[in-house]
Order: C-alpha cells, then structure tokens, then sequence
C-alpha cells in the first residue's frame, strides 16, 4: 500500500466516524503512521484531501466512465439516463453526501464528482447543439438538471415526507420530457 493509500484509507475511516470538521491532519497522520507534512506535500490541503477520499472511495466514483458506457447517443434516451445515473450515485453515496453538507470551509471544492458530471453533461449538450440536435444553453440545461435531482435527493435524505407518494423515476421522467419539449430539435 502507498503512502497516499495509506493516508486515503485512515482518512475515510476517521472522515466516516467523526465527520470533517471532527478531523484533524494530525489525527489523520498519526494515524497513517506519517508526518502532518506529508499530507500536506501529497494532497495540499485538508480540503483537498477530503475530495480524494470521496472520488477514489465513493461508489461509482468515477461517474463519467459510467456515463459513457450508458449513454445511447440518442439525446432523449441520454437525458434520462444522465438524471437517473446521477440520482443513483447520490443514492449510493450518501455517507459523502451527507459529509459534504456538514463540511464548512470556504477554501474547499465541495461536490467535487457533481462538478465533474456538470462538465461533462455540458460537453455532451454542446456537441448536440452543434450538430443541431437541441437548442437549450447547455449549461443551464446540465445545471438544471443536476439541480432537480440533487433537490429530489436532498428530500429524501432530509425529509421523506414530500416524496412519500411519488416515484422518483416518474419525476424524473417528467423534468426530461418538458427539456426535450423545449429544446431537442
């Protein structure tokens, strides 16, 4: 095991247990069995440390090679597919979720893999607006996307109530469909 391994591994432990804010760098190192600066000269910062532990140990944590081996081509298809894969790794993951919400630190890059998926969702409504296939500002469009699924989330994490008589995958199917209506040539 590397040194980074080492220092990823303790850190989930510790990040899982105590939360972030619970967590010192010295915990962490002494209980890597390295030096505080050690951590610092491999992962900069705590912030920054936290982020590789939630993309190397989330499930599904790379979400776009999940993508693209989802994805149909057909834009129709692919929007649902991008809300319903990205609904799921949040489902998945809802330990880093959670950890990520009660992180406070200004510095930090919080939702590290929805900036990833928000990128990448960009890129692939522009090269279907470049070759004429949809209409929308691709960037509002990932971004309201990604937004109704982490709301559909957040809802059911923090209060099921509003969700208890509805199907998440009806919702999402009907947010897709008014997107298509507006925007899919």
């Amino acid at each position: 095991m590397t040194i980074e391994d080492k220092i990823l591994k303790t850190s989930l432990e510790l990040f899982s247990k105590y939360g972030y804010s619970g967590v010192t760098t010295k915990r962490i190192a002494s209980e890597s069995g390295v030096n505080e600066v050690t951590i610092f000269r491999k992962f900069e910062s705590k912030s920054k440390l936290f982020q590789e532990v939630i993309t190397n140990f989330s499930v599904e944590g790379n979400i776009i090679n999940k993508l693209k081996n989802d994805l149909t081509g057909t834009i129709e298809n692919d929007l649902l597919i991008f809300a319903e894969d990205f609904y799921n790794f949040l489902l998945n993951n809802q330990l880093f979720y959670k950890l990520q919400i009660k992180q406070i630190d200004e510095e930090s890059s919080k939702f590290t893999n929805s900036l990833k998926y928000k990128n990448y969702f960009r890129d692939y409504l522009t090269e279907k607006k470049e070759k004429g296939k949809f209409t929308g500002n691709p960037e509002i469009v990932a971004v309201s996307i990604i937004s109704i699924v982490m709301g559909i989330f957040t809802f059911r994490i923090f209060n099921k109530e509003i969700l208890e008589n509805l199907n998440i995958k009806d919702i999402l199917e009907e947010e897709v469909k008014k997107i298509i209506k507006m925007y899919v040539a």
